[in-house]
């Protein structure tokens, strides 16, 4: 299993990531930003019994959690929790903070980001490759990039995260192909290349950013005692239009954290927005539905 090597200056930084399609960054987020978080989030998320949408099931589940204790799921859009505004100021805090704002001002080229997206992961949600462009990405397309933030350190037996470098220039969708079936294509261009896998050993603090078009995922978990806390956002030069794969969506609306611009997806949980979640997961699986859902897009951005 191949494992990266730090890059060291902004034109390393870039090169690194232009040519791999991912670049690790080590000790960028400070430890007591991350101590902070991880506070608050044992104090108030892990005990809650709301439902939170979770990105590795699609739903809005309450917390449920291994024999040692760790919150199975993962938790989608942290930074729009307003309704734990403590821990949702913490997570922004670290999103924004000037060492991850200037690394990704050094990967891009670009002098401001939005940020697109976040998740939080404690025990390993056993993430399926994937690219994150059929989701989210930017116009024109890779342009968004993720971040990958090691909230502790992350032994091997617990599930590490995965790159394959190199593969932000694959193609691997068809025209009107059903999510299901791409992951099924994506799967099998892991299996084919598992040995280019690059899995590093991140540390508290460290930061692995990735294209939008490098496959990645998550490995095994091999000790179900561990936990993996992790926390991701998607970021996107701010002169940028978002959208993903197949659309344009410039329709959508910002909002502010201290001068920076974010955006949230998806809502906090109500009978509203768990309709709409099950909506939009039917629309991914019937070729059918997702090819009428696509004529009522602003723009298309890609050859599909």
């Amino acid at each position: 299993m191949v494992q990266s090597a730090q890059a060291h200056g902004s034109s390393d930084l870039a090169d690194y990531y232009q040519q791999n399609g991912y670049v690790v960054v080590e000790g960028l987020v400070p430890r007591e930003k991350v101590d902070a978080l991880m506070s608050r989030y044992e104090s108030e998320i892990m005990p809650s019994k709301a439902k939170f949408f979770r990105q590795n099931t699609n739903a809005y589940e309450s917390n449920r959690t291994t024999s040692a204790g760790h919150v199975i799921q993962s938790f989608l859009d942290i930074h729009n929790y307003k309704r734990f505004p403590e821990f949702r100021k913490l997570a922004l805090d670290i999103y924004f903070c000037d060492e991850v704002l200037a690394a990704l001002t050094q990967v891009t080229g670009s002098d401001g980001h939005n940020l697109m997206q976040s998740m939080l992961f404690d025990a390993n949600a056993a993430t399926v490759p994937h690219q994150d462009w059929w989701y989210l990405d930017s116009v024109p397309n890779g342009n968004l990039l993720g971040a990958w933030i090691a909230l502790e350190d992350i032994e091997e037996d617990a599930g590490r995260f995965y790159v394959i470098p190199g593969s932000h220039r694959v193609q691997l969708h068809e025209a009107n192909m059903p999510h299901s079936e791409w992951l099924v294509v994506v799967k099998k261009f892991f299996d084919d290349n598992r040995q280019r896998i690059s899995a590093p050993a991140l540390k508290k603090g460290d930061v692995l950013f990735w294209n939008s078009r490098t496959v990645h995922g998550a490995l095994p978990t091999t000790n179900p005692d561990r936990s993996r806390r992790s926390m991701t956002a998607h970021f996107m030069p701010s002169h940028m239009t978002f959208g993903n794969l197949f659309t344009s969506k410039p329709w959508i609306t910002y909002e502010n954290h201290e001068g920076h611009q974010y955006f949230a997806n998806q809502p906090e949980h109500s009978l509203k927005a768990e309709w709409v979640s099950r909506v939009k997961l039917a629309l991914y699986d019937s070729p059918r539905l997702l090819k009428i859902a696509r004529k009522f897009q602003k723009r298309s951005v890609a050859e599909v």
